[in-house]
């Protein structure tokens, strides 16, 4: 009997790995399944990972996230992105070293702005395009121009709160307003920035990877990368405008949502409007340009063909059963409604789909998880063993070391998410625990947390990120390949740069605005 269970038990364990996909999604679902079933957390702590507790509420953030991501992918669509990246292009001229500086600050400007998403998305597929177009001084070897994109996207999204969902999730467990964030993270960044370029420079110092001279015929496609005017001007619009008000309106107690979700359903409404009026030109302009021979042609063919469907050709025999292949499934049901909704609304279908909807799912089961290791005192755990380091170490052991287990943290805990809800629960146990903390310590850590979970995105591997992913998945389907070790040492020269130099000017700034 005992043979037939094990005997049982392995099939089912074959069939379970055999057709379950693992992936970001599915593996902390089995975790809570697991844990739920073994008793391990209970109904509470699901409650408390979805609605929220200690100060740090899943749904606004979410909201807030999802909301703003669709105002810059929506601006992202409409071209604008493309066509100042364009115009860069233009202004750098016929210098390699002075467009790859430019580029380079231009993907700084707009990562801090939009968030790093957009900037991946439009971005890599930008330069994969200029790498294949650039003329007979050709750039044989994009490596150069994408990982200083990466790198630039990662490190300018740490400046603003709406940039990057780990910077929302920082803000709303330590209740920190949109400028009192932005106020303590934009002069790290701009550290950052300054010291990176010229290890961009040395790393990739052969005129083989950035030539000296360089043709990239830009003035054929600057008019049309912009392909919506009207949606570019709203769009920014309504992007800076919200952005305006979230600063205004963070230190008055406003829930964050509350001021990006209208601006993104206008951002919505106004792309529905623009499909569905340029869906009802395009047809006036087919109707214009068939002939009226031709239509009631048409008109008359269809009208037979309905009226042969509708007159059996042999009443008296039975409709034969129809194959699986010729059953009408919900699925193909589903599948036709989709692509008909897709062909009449192709911005909104276009736009949807570049949504991080995936994040949604693993975000609030990653808050479950850590409610679950707090629940049962790993949290605590933890967090006291990051106390004795704080305590022997000072200021300067508890950013280096923050901002060090941060980067690490983002390889191992399910992306920069997992590991910013992780350690963020375990900075608020911390400074509960310790009335008399310095402040100086509290607030260097909470900042190093910052710096760590946007910059261990260009670390280890692609997984300490879902823009990792996603700029890896971009640059295969671009017919670039870059291998996991070549990711791994040439980012981290990088990341090690970025994060001591935003570590001392933040280490400083605190010596600063604190006193000694």
């Amino acid at each position: 009997m005992t043979a037939d269970v094990g005997r049982w038990q392995s099939v089912l364990c074959l069939i379970f790995f055999t057709y379950l996909h693992l992936n970001f999604i599915t593996v902390p679902l089995l975790s809570v399944l697991i844990l739920l079933a073994t008793g391990a957390i209970n109904g509470t702590v699901i409650r408390d990972g979805i609605v929220g507790a200690n100060g740090v509420k899943p749904l606004d953030i979410m909201a807030l996230f999802i909301s703003l991501a669709y105002l810059s992918i929506s601006l992202d669509a409409t071209g604008l992105l493309r066509f100042l990246a364009f115009k860069v292009v233009q202004k750098g001229g016929s210098s390699g070293r002075k467009l790859y500086a430019y580029l380079y600050i231009f993907f700084l400007i707009c990562g801090a702005i939009v968030g790093n998403d957009p900037v991946i998305l439009s971005g890599t597929a930008f330069l994969a395009y200029m790498t294949r177009v650039s003329g007979s001084l050709s750039i044989s070897n994009p490596t150069a121009w994408i990982f200083a994109q990466f790198a630039a996207a990662n490190m300018a999204s740490v400046v603003l709160v709406s940039s990057n969902p780990t910077n929302l999730v920082l803000s709303g467990a330590f209740a920190l307003s949109f400028t009192t964030y932005t106020a303590h993270s934009i002069l790290p960044f701009l550290g950052a920035a300054a010291l990176v370029y010229p290890v961009l420079v040395f790393l990739f110092r052969s005129t083989d990877l950035v030539p000296r001279a360089i043709d990239v015929d830009a003035d054929n496609d600057v008019g049309a990368a912009l392909v919506d005017k009207q949606g570019a001007v709203v769009g920014s619009a309504l992007l800076l405008v919200t952005l305006g008000v979230l600063v205004g309106t963070s230190t008055i107690g406003v829930p964050v949502w509350e001021v990006t979700v209208p601006p993104a359903v206008l951002m919505l409404l106004r792309d529905i409007h623009h499909d569905w009026s340029r869906g009802r030109t395009v047809v006036a302009s087919r109707r214009r340009s068939v002939p009226p021979d031709s239509a009631s042609n048409d008109a008359t063919s269809v009208r037979n063909q309905l009226e042969l469907r509708e007159i059996p050709s042999q009443p008296s025999m039975p409709e034969p059963c129809r194959s699986p292949a010729q059953s009408i499934t919900l699925q193909a049901v589903f599948d036709r409604s989709r692509t008909r909704l897709s062909s009449s609304f192709p911005t909104v279908a276009a736009i949807a789909q570049r949504l991080p909807i995936p994040l949604l799912p693993f975000a609030f089961l990653m808050f479950i998880l850590v409610q679950g290791l707090s629940a049962q005192g790993w949290v605590e755990v933890l967090a006291s063993l990051w106390g004795a380091w704080a305590r022997k170490t000072g200021v300067m052991g508890a950013i280096g070391g923050m901002g060090f287990v941060a980067c690490m943290f983002c390889n191992v805990c399910g992306t920069n998410i997992g590991a910013t809800i992780l350690l963020a629960r375990v900075l608020q146990v911390w400074i509960a625990s310790e009335p008399g903390l310095d402040l100086r310590a509290r607030e260097g850590a909470i900042y190093a947390l910052a710096l760590g979970s946007n910059y261990g995105a260009f670390t280890l591997t692609f997984s300490a990120s879902l823009a990792g992913l996603l700029w890896r998945s971009i640059l295969q389907q671009k017919g670039i390949r870059v291998r996991p070790r070549q990711f791994l040492m040439l980012n981290f020269p990088i990341a090690i740069t970025a994060m001591t130099a935003s570590s001392a000017v933040l280490l400083a700034q605190v010596y600063v605005t604190r006193g000694r």
